[in-house]
């Protein structure tokens, strides 16, 4: 975890380093669509529907590389000094489409736009003398979710696939931060995620 202020502690700008741990993700998505074209070799279709993604993670150990004084002027290692919960919802619309390569292979893909997020967090500080906590707001943004799978049929029904995808979720200009002792400030959050998975799915 990689944690900039500016004019903060006593100087003009601070940048600590921690390591993360006890990191997990949830998300889920709820979609309704309908296929408006269709052959024996591809199907094109589009949808709309819901999308969830929270995120925690831990912050641990603590060490200063941009200036000699501020917090963590000593590396404090295998300590908890902070957490992070993240939240986003969001409704989606997008295309999906899918088409059969060979007799046993088939590639889809499904390209969503997000056309309004809410996003709600908190920053948790614990190397203090008392505990601190940012609660953060922001909505009105947007996002992209892009995903696709190339898949082996082990029968007519049953199916093996690896994937890619993508997704990024950002606020709009409404968004802010609130600190435990009262004050607010605006403040601009986004989102970034990407890796592969592997699936099965059964056709009935």
């Amino acid at each position: 975890m990689n944690d900039e202020d500016s004019s903060a502690y006593g100087i003009a700008y601070s940048n600590t380093l921690s390591d993360q741990a006890n990191g997990q993700f949830m998300y889920y998505t709820a979609d309704a669509g309908y296929v408006f074209l269709r052959d024996k070799a591809y199907k094109l279709g589009a949808f709309f529907g819901w999308a969830y993604y929270g995120q925690k993670s831990d912050s641990m150990g603590c060490g200063q590389i941009a200036s000699p004084v501020g917090p963590c002027e000593v590396p404090v290692s295998k300590r908890l000094i902070g957490s992070q919960d993240t939240n986003w919802n969001a409704p989606r619309i997008g295309m999906s489409a899918e088409a059969m390569l060979l007799e046993r292979w088939r590639v889809s893909a499904d390209v969503a736009y997000l056309p309004w997020t809410d996003f709600t967090g908190r920053d948790n500080h614990l190397l203090r003398d008392e505990t601190a906590f940012y609660d953060q707001r922001g909505r009105s943004g947007a996002g992209v979710q892009v995903e696709g799978t190339l898949s082996y049929f082990l029968s007519k029904n049953f199916s093996i696939g690896v994937g890619a995808r993508y997704w990024a979720m950002w606020t709009g200009g409404d968004s802010d931060v609130s600190f435990n002792y009262g004050a607010r400030t605006p403040a601009k959050y986004s989102m970034e995620r990407w890796g592969t998975f592997f699936q099965t799915s059964y056709t009935f």
